[in-house]
């Protein structure tokens, strides 16, 4: 799932674009990209295409950010999640900067673009459509890559500016009505106690061709139909029957469903459902709270780990794993070939970034050289350092990144860089599917071998680590005991 909103900076652009490229913020700016300008000058590269375009006056950029839900998305996904969603929203017409902030609880994308196009067009302008485009795209690209939304693209009629702000200010009986719709579906056992259930929430309901809903104090009924195509009776139905549930709104209901039945509850082992597959971890019945407490509880986790026991068993003889040693020499190198796949997808990352940043260098150094240069030949030198001073501060800044990068004062050719980068990706492309079939893998084998272990009554990992430091230390100093 992924919030989006969008808003104007009229000052302290570069402030704006310092805030979300620091590095603590974006794992040492690993997470940061820029489109079409170098990220640490961005601020100046928007104002060289305002100037050219001779629109220096107004909103100097437009700041879009999009918020993921916890421990959803990993922030390599994210931030591949918020290039496209900027790629395709601007069109490659926009200069942006774009970073993952990973230093909280949700990972979140800060894109900050020009409000300026790069060929000097008219300036972008934050209307209800464009929002509405934003979202629709945000959640186009969550569902391709697995994740849940808040809600399916609208269908429906478009809002009016006034209901628009009336929700924003949290006011819009339309934003409240589908809340209450919601909050009914989730607790609802069928759709006659849906409606039981709204007129609970004090609404008045009209059935006929089309269901519509009256608040307390509201002039006309509204149809749900208007609320867009999630709300239809019908829909509405199918989602009451878990049949035909329309993409989006099912995963916005379980996820809600989820987190009330997770608040409710003790955090506690509990024994797996019958249609649950794979295998998981014994429940540790000795030490289980709930399995002293029902009786019941504790059959059905005996009965489960009797059941896993069996897979552990299968999965160890299917894979030639029956000898101890044999399986923990299986599980580090899993766990190896997970750390070491990584390791060089980061060391991919790390350089396609520097390819990015000498590129950028380099190009914004080529192109402001001339300009510099022709200072020596012309007669009122202050006045023309003045009329190019942008292009004077970007040639300082891009000569001393140049010289950063390449020392040895031999510059190479961009388009070589380009190859690299391009060789870099079709890599990253081919680690990434190693990665998580590694990632999976060890998955399984850990939960295998921490089965393993209860079953022979070993320590966990980690005590049986601390008694290897501990014998390696008595070693190492020669300790005797008598």
């Amino acid at each position: 799932m992924a919030v989006t909103q969008i808003h104007a900076i009229q000052t302290t652009l570069i402030k704006a674009i310092d805030y979300i490229i620091d590095p603590d913020k974006t794992n040492d700016t690993l997470l940061v990209y820029g489109y079409n300008c170098t990220p640490e000058i961005a601020a100046f590269e928007f104002d060289v295409t305002k100037k050219a375009a001779n629109k220096q006056g107004g909103i100097l950029a437009h700041h879009l950010i999009q918020s993921f839900a916890p421990d959803e998305v990993d922030y390599e996904t994210a931030h591949e999640i918020g290039k496209q969603l900027a790629d395709t929203f601007l069109k490659g017409k926009y200069e942006y900067v774009i970073s993952t902030h990973i230093d909280c609880n949700h990972i979140h994308n800060h894109i900050i673009f020009n409000s300026v196009p790069i060929d000097g067009g008219n300036k972008f302008r934050e209307t209800i459509p464009n929002y509405f485009r934003i979202r629709d795209i945000s959640d186009k690209l969550c569902l391709e890559n697995g994740l849940s939304v808040i809600a399916e693209p609208s269908k429906g009629k478009a809002k009016t500016c006034g209901e628009h702000y009336a929700e924003k200010d949290g006011v819009s009986w339309k934003a409240a009505l589908r809340e209450s719709i919601d909050r009914s579906i989730i607790k609802a056992r069928d759709f006659e106690d849906f409606l039981a259930l709204m007129k609970a929430e004090d609404y008045e309901i009209k059935q006929g061709k089309h269901i519509a809903f009256r608040a307390k104090g509201q002039e006309r009924f509204t149809r749900a139909k208007r609320l867009g195509e999630r709300y239809t009776e019908k829909n509405i139905r199918a989602l009451l029957s878990c049949k035909g549930l329309p993409s989006g709104i099912t995963e916005r209901i379980k996820t809600a469903a989820t987190k009330k039945k997770t608040a409710a509850a003790p955090v506690m082992n509990t024994a797996p459902k019958a249609e649950r597959t794979g295998i998981s971890l014994l429940i540790d019945i000795e030490n289980n709270v709930k399995a002293k407490q029902s009786a019941g509880y504790s059959h059905r986790a005996k009965v489960n780990n009797l059941k896993m026991a069996a897979m552990t068993i299968n999965y160890l003889s299917d894979n030639k794993l029956l000898d101890y040693d044999t399986l923990t020499a299986r599980h580090d190198e899993i766990k190896n070939k997970h750390k070491s796949t990584l390791a060089r997808i980061k060391e991919v990352e790390k350089r396609i970034k520097q390819l990015d940043g000498q590129i950028s260098d380099l190009d914004s150094y080529r192109k402001t050289k001339p300009v510099v240069d022709k200072l020596e030949s012309v007669m009122f030198k202050d006045k023309y350092k003045r009329e190019h001073e942008t292009d004077f501060i970007l040639f300082n800044a891009a000569k001393q990144a140049v010289k950063a990068h390449f020392p040895s004062g031999k510059y190479p050719l961009i388009k070589d860089l380009r190859a690299e980068i391009k060789e870099l990706y079709e890599e990253k492309n081919k680690l990434y599917p190693e990665y998580y079939e590694a990632k999976d893998e060890l998955k399984n084998i850990s939960t295998i071998k921490k089965n393993v272990d209860r079953i022979l009554e070993k320590p966990p990992e980690k005590e049986r680590d601390k008694e290897k430091e501990r014998e390696a230390h008595i070693k190492d100093n020669d300790i005797h005991y008598f």
